[in-house]
């Protein structure tokens, strides 16, 4: 048995057999059941036969405008895809070792590759180029072109059981479209525990480990994995015993069923304010079942699915907030604006861009440097709240100019459409908000603190590069009196102040919240139950107490006045 260990980011512990994928390369591996072989060669003659078919036109396309020297380079193609070597050769390794046509096709490709290599003849020696191009074609056909959440699905479909994924990375965008019946825990080479994808798998209450560097190369696929997302180690072919003893854990044991309603109370009998971040309408009645009081976070791009959120027309959108909307009932709900880049927004070119943490151009700024995107998206959450407790929250704000600008064009989008204009509050996540909280609390309706972002921002630690993971803390001095100070700016103008961040997900970090003098907390809906418990365990008084331990060395604390925090409402 071979053990790997990671970062623990969901917890819980599962089983099932590997599906081993390289998104990125789009390689995809698994075994096969034996009466699956027939269809897997029908799979794998379709896919050559649609490559034929293309590369024969695009010879005769270039033979029409090039001429018949370099249409010739595509029947070196043709002869390739028809060559035993190849073709035969990945039938073969279907049959005898039952695995996946993309799989077998590339492992004939490979061998190819090496025949080639092995001969002095520069000519053969120069294909391989040549015979890359055909194999990526017939692995492209056997995709279909679909995006890689729809390809992935369709993968996991084949499979009876739950498997385990592992993966080199797994983007946000295909997280949330994935379907979750059929992956009981997912394992990848690349992430931290605030990536966007950890908040899913624990939204969604899959056991998941990250940043295990070199998780596609060791597992094989098919192998039976044994993933504790608790402690961050997935176990590779574990005994029979152990898998035995892990099967028994897993066995659901009857519960009763205990109804969750109204806010939390602390030991001292103080309310606190539990809601729930959901990205998906199906998931709020969970969120509801485990206690929240409403949706403080709902990511509006991860809302509208694969789509590039710049193609998504205004009714499209008035659907897909009215659907979660009528999900959540008489509860408030807090939809942010896009946080997109211009080019995860079909408004740039994806050669040129930068990784959404970046710090370029996201959030407000995108909607302000494009109005339209910005002015259908307010126009839809105008139509679709009508009735509803809705409030609209602007992210990556980092003046009151900015906001104060789309303050305005909500105003002039809810007059265009004869409807009353929903509250429309900040989502404090770059130091420069949290500096000037006080001021943008004169505009907002509003303050919720994305502590993600914040954090790493204000530490230099960007929070998806695991060599840094080490200076991304939470309850650094730094950050905490940035938390004060936000909700300090928030108390002097009478407006409700919120954490929507990771951090409230974590017991000991949830009581320093409450130590600061936040009073609602949003968090994933798998975290309410237990942050329920931790409210009910801790009193006011010994969260402060614990604020002023993290705040200040014991030989450094100053008089109790100028360290108190601030006072709740």
């Amino acid at each position: 048995m071979l053990m790997l260990t990671g970062v623990a980011v969901a917890p819980g512990e599962a089983l099932g057999p590997a599906i081993v994928v390289r998104l990125r390369a789009h390689d995809l591996r698994y075994r096969i059941d034996p009466d699956a072989v027939g269809p897997e060669l029908a799979r794998l003659a379709e896919a050559a036969d649609q490559t034929r078919g293309q590369l024969e036109d695009i010879r005769d396309r270039t033979r029409h405008v090039l001429g018949a020297e370099l249409a010739g380079m595509f029947d070196v193609q043709l002869l390739m895809l028809a060559d035993p070597l190849l073709r035969e050769r990945a039938d073969a390794v279907i049959r005898s070792r039952h695995v996946n046509a993309e799989w077998a096709v590339l492992e004939a490709g490979e061998e190819l590759t090496v025949r080639f290599r092995a001969v002095e003849d520069p000519y053969l020696q120069e294909r391989h180029g040549d015979l890359t191009d055909v194999v990526g074609r017939v692995r492209g056909n056997l995709q279909r072109g679909e995006n890689d959440a729809s390809w992935l699905n369709q993968q996991l479909a084949r499979f009876a059981d739950p498997c385990v994924l592992v993966a080199d990375d797994l983007p946000v965008s295909v997280a949330v479209q994935l379907d979750w019946r059929r992956v009981a825990a997912f394992a990848t080479d690349a992430g931290t525990r605030t990536a966007h994808t950890a908040i899913v798998a624990r939204s969604m209450a899959v056991p998941a480990v990250v940043g295990l560097q070199d998780a596609t190369r060791l597992v094989p696929p098919g192998a039976m994995l044994l993933v504790d997302g608790t402690a961050g180690v997935i176990s590779i072919d574990p005994p029979a015993a152990m898998v035995e003893a892990t099967r028994h854990r897993l066995r659901p044991v009857a519960v009763p069923h205990t109804s969750l309603s109204g806010p939390a109370r602390s030991a001292d009998d103080v309310a606190i304010h539990l809601l729930a971040n959901v990205d998906r309408p199906e998931d709020v009645a969970f969120a509801l079942r485990e206690g929240a009081e409403g949706l403080g976070l709902v990511r509006s791009e991860l809302l509208l699915g694969a789509h590039a959120v710049g193609d998504v027309g205004e009714q499209q959108q008035i659907d897909a907030y009215r659907a979660l909307l009528e999900q959540a009932g008489d509860r408030e709900v807090t939809i942010r604006t896009f946080d997109v880049t211009p080019e995860d927004a079909g408004l740039g070119d994806p050669a040129n861009a930068e990784p959404r943490e970046r710090l370029g151009l996201r959030g407000v700024r995108v909607g302000l440097a494009h109005p339209e995107l910005l002015e259908r998206q307010l126009r839809a959450l105008v139509r679709a709240g009508e009735g509803r407790r809705l409030r609209v929250m602007v992210p990556f704000v980092t003046s009151a100019d900015e906001f104060v600008r789309a303050l305005a064009l909500l105003g002039t989008q809810a007059e265009r459409v004869g409807r009353p204009a929903p509250p429309m509050g900040v989502m404090v996540e770059v130091p420069a908000a949290a500096l000037d909280a006080a001021r943008l609390a004169r505009h907002a309706a509003f303050l919720s603190i994305g502590t993600n972002d914040l954090i790493q921002y204000t530490l230099a630690a960007d929070r998806n590069d695991v060599r840094v993971q080490h200076l991304y803390d939470p309850t650094h001095p730094a950050v905490l009196r940035l938390l004060r100070m936000v909700v300090r700016g928030a108390r002097r103008s009478g407006r409700r102040v919120a954490v929507c961040g990771e951090m409230a997900s974590d017991a000991r970090l949830l009581r320093l919240l409450i130590g600061l003098g936040l009073r609602e907390l949003s968090m994933t809906a798998s975290s309410l139950r237990p942050a329920r418990e931790t409210v009910a365990r801790c009193s006011i008084a010994e969260a402060q107490a614990e604020v002023y331990r993290a705040l200040y060395d014991a030989d450094d604390r100053p008089a109790a006045a100028d360290a108190a925090p601030a006072p709740a409402t």
